[in-house]
C-alpha cells in the first residue's frame, strides 16, 4: 500500500439546502455516474494505491472492498483546493473525469503523488523495433 484517503462524491451545495436526504440523494446519484464511467464509486470511500492499482473500498461500519481500477486505466490524478474543502480529480484514460471530496486531515496531496508516481511507473515502454540492429560501441576489428 503506497497511499490512502478518504473520499466522497461531491454534493452540490444547493442539495446541502434541501437537507441530509436531498444531500444524499445527489451523493448517490454522483457515484452512480462515476461507475458509469469506469470508477467504483461509492457514497463514502477510502481509496488505497498499491504499485499495480487503485482499490476502493465502501466505508460503512468497518470497510468493505468495493473494486478497483488498474493503473493503466488511470491517466492521472490532482487535488483541487475549493473554499469549502479539498477535491480529487482523477483522469481516467477513457478521457472521463470524476471528482471526490476529501480530507485535509488525510494528507490527500501526499496521496495524488503517489498515484501519479505509480500511474507513470506503470506506464509501458515501446520495444525496440526488432529490425534495427544496435551500433556496436566499439568497432569491430579489421578484416585480415
Amino acid at each position: 500500500m503506497l497511499a490512502t484517503v478518504r473520499a466522497a462524491p461531491v454534493g452540490s451545495p444547493l442539495a446541502a439546502a434541501g437537507g441530509l436526504v436531498v444531500l444524499a440523494i445527489v451523493s448517490t446519484q454522483r457515484a452512480k455516474t462515476a461507475q458509469e464511467q469506469g470508477f467504483p464509486a461509492s457514497s463514502g470511500m477510502v481509496l488505497a494505491v498499491t504499485d499495480r492499482r487503485l482499490l476502493v473500498f465502501r466505508q460503512n461500519f468497518g470497510l468493505k472492498y468495493r473494486g478497483e481500477l488498474p493503473l493503466e486505466k488511470i491517466r492521472g490524478v490532482s487535488l483541487e483546493r475549493r473554499s469549502l474543502g479539498l477535491r480529487l480529480r482523477f483522469v481516467l484514460s477513457s478521457r472521463a473525469e470524476v471528482t471526490f471530496s476529501t480530507y485535509r486531515a488525510d494528507h490527500p496531496d501526499q496521496f495524488v503523488e503517489a498515484v501519479n508516481r505509480a500511474v507513470q511507473a506503470r506506464v509501458p515502454v515501446t520495444p525496440p523495433d526488432p529490425t534495427t540492429r544496435p551500433t556496436p560501441a566499439v568497432p569491430p576489428p579489421p578484416p585480415r
